[in-house]
């Protein structure tokens, strides 16, 4: 018995070292999910939660498919995705009237003064005509009063001579008499340079909702002959929440042609800037998204992508081909980037409206080398609508929202209980052309575990390469194992050389 006890012990070490590996594994894909505090307003039932784009850069999944709201006793409540199944939004553009106005109520010359009357359907109109020429303007005034819903851009046309960079800015109003600003300092462009005209004559209106514009230069004395002013406007059954920022983003690598950009996973992008670092420097570019090379999973929930100003700016491409770039590349649009110095400041290329939808990369690709973009590539910056959710305050307050922040293995989707319903299960009688009846609730998510992150982007959304995969990994990682076996099978191979040898002697 003395004999065999020795390699017995080494049986049960290599298999206490193996389980003790094999659980050190399990425990790397079954951390506890991380939790943020829920703050209810109203007596609900039903809440509805706009989650912060930062939830993206802790969750494990871009698509939040793990996401749970829980109650205080743990237990997972129902909730849905607010826009997956609402109405589709109802465009409209309609061009309105538009008023010279002076620079201020202080011009006290009888040219100078307007007055307007109100017309049954709430539009304005001129109780006086002004005999300022309109060249002259130092205001503009937009009625919109007769458009419905929130406003998305407005389109100005100029008399054809005008040339040169206009700035200026918008306010809104609902009385003609409070005024509330929209943004920051705009400008219209129509200049000519290096043989082609450069337009810019829309400008986004953030979804405002107001039934009067009022349009000042920052140069009273440097206006832009307006003849006419058509505006885009949309109506949604389901409130949208305003657009959040990324911060700027340097290319990840740059080829001879092209400059790629790393985005934050899973975010659905709708608008970006581009801006340039050298002063003077005009190109013809080309914008495509890139797929994460770990591909989504198929059970997803579906994401609806909703930016009318890409269907109002642009036509969908067709997929680029694998030959033409990356497999899986998908155009975007073609635009003119540019940043020019002019003797009213320096005129900079527009916000670009995306399609809304998430991509692990952006590609900047230019029609010859990629100097056209200037000696330092430019940097970029996103911003995305966040997602919103409904949920049935169920259970005891307070409640949590909670997610993982590593990938699960082997599970099933929709097998575990707290999944996103339809919204149709959630709410009774649901009618997707009337809003849900929720009160509001917030969350507050805690600082990103940085290393985390980036071991989680790392791992889910590395950059596909525009070339042929390299072979020798394939045949590196085979040997790899390989030698793995190796290892394993001597290991067994003494173990049984030692048994036999124990035996030889107690025979």
């Amino acid at each position: 018995m003395k004999t065999g006890a020795k390699p017995m012990r080494d049986v049960m070490r290599i298999g206490l070292a193996v389980a003790l590996a094999t659980a050190g594994f399990g425990a790397a894909w079954a951390q506890p999910p991380a939790t943020a505090p829920i703050a209810l307003q109203g007596s609900g039932p039903y809440h509805r939660l706009t989650l912060p784009l930062g939830i993206h850069a802790h969750a494990a999944y871009g698509d939040l498919r793990d996401l749970r709201v829980r109650n205080a006793a743990g237990n997972a409540v129902p909730y849905a995705w607010l826009r997956n199944e609402a109405a589709e939004p109802r465009l409209a553009s309609k061009e309105v009237p538009i008023f010279a106005l002076p620079a201020s109520a202080a011009d006290a010359s009888e040219d100078a003064a307007l007055s307007f009357r109100v017309r049954p359907d709430g539009s304005l109109a001129l109780a006086r005509k002004p005999a300022r020429r309109q060249d002259d303007a130092a205001q503009w005034l937009v009625d919109a009063s007769q458009l419905k819903g929130s406003l998305l851009q407005a389109r100005f046309e100029m008399a054809p001579e005008a040339r040169g960079l206009f700035a200026f800015r918008l306010e809104a109003s609902d009385d003609l008499r409070n005024w509330r600003p929209i943004g920051s300092e705009e400008q219209l462009v129509r200049l000519a340079h290096g043989g082609q005209t450069i337009e810019r004559l829309a400008v986004d209106l953030d979804n405002v909702q107001a039934r009067f514009l009022r349009l000042r230069w920052s140069d009273p004395k440097n206006g832009a002959p307006l003849t006419s002013v058509a505006i885009d406007s949309v109506q949604e059954v389901e409130p949208v929440a305003p657009l959040e920022w990324s911060g700027a983003l340097r290319p990840e690598r740059c080829g001879a042609d092209h400059c790629d950009y790393a985005l934050p996973r899973g975010v659905p992008v709708e608008s970006l800037r581009i801006d340039l670092a050298d002063v003077n420097t005009l190109a013809q570019v080309g914008i495509s998204g890139l797929p994460a090379a770990v591909p989504s999973a198929a059970s997803e929930p579906p994401r609806v992508p909703r930016n009318p100003l890409y269907a109002l700016r642009h036509q969908q491409r067709r997929p680029a081909s694998s030959s033409s770039g990356t497999p899986g590349e998908v155009p975007l649009l073609d635009t003119v980037v540019y940043r020019l110095a002019q003797a009213g400041g320096e005129a900079r290329s527009p916000l670009l409206a995306l399609d809304g939808t998430s991509h692990s990369h952006l590609r900047l690709r230019t029609s010859g080398p990629v100097s056209l973009l200037g000696a330092t590539p430019p940097t970029i910056s996103v911003a995305a609508t966040p997602r919103t959710l409904v949920f049935l305050a169920q259970g005891a307050a307070p409640f949590s929202l909670t997610w993982r922040t590593a990938p699960e293995k082997n599970v099933v989707q929709g097998g575990v209980p707290g999944a996103a319903l339809a919204l149709a299960t959630l709410v009774p009688g649901y009618n997707p052309n009337k809003p849900v009846a929720a009160d509001q609730a917030t969350v507050a998510l805690p600082p990103p575990p940085v290393a985390a992150v980036d071991a989680v982007v790392a791992a889910t959304a590395q950059l596909p390469v525009p070339t042929q995969p390299d072979p020798s990994r394939k045949w590196w990682l085979w040997g790899a194992l390989g030698v793995g076996f190796l290892l394993l099978a001597g290991m067994a191979w003494s173990l049984f050389a030692s048994l036999r040898k124990d035996r030889a002697p107690a025979g």
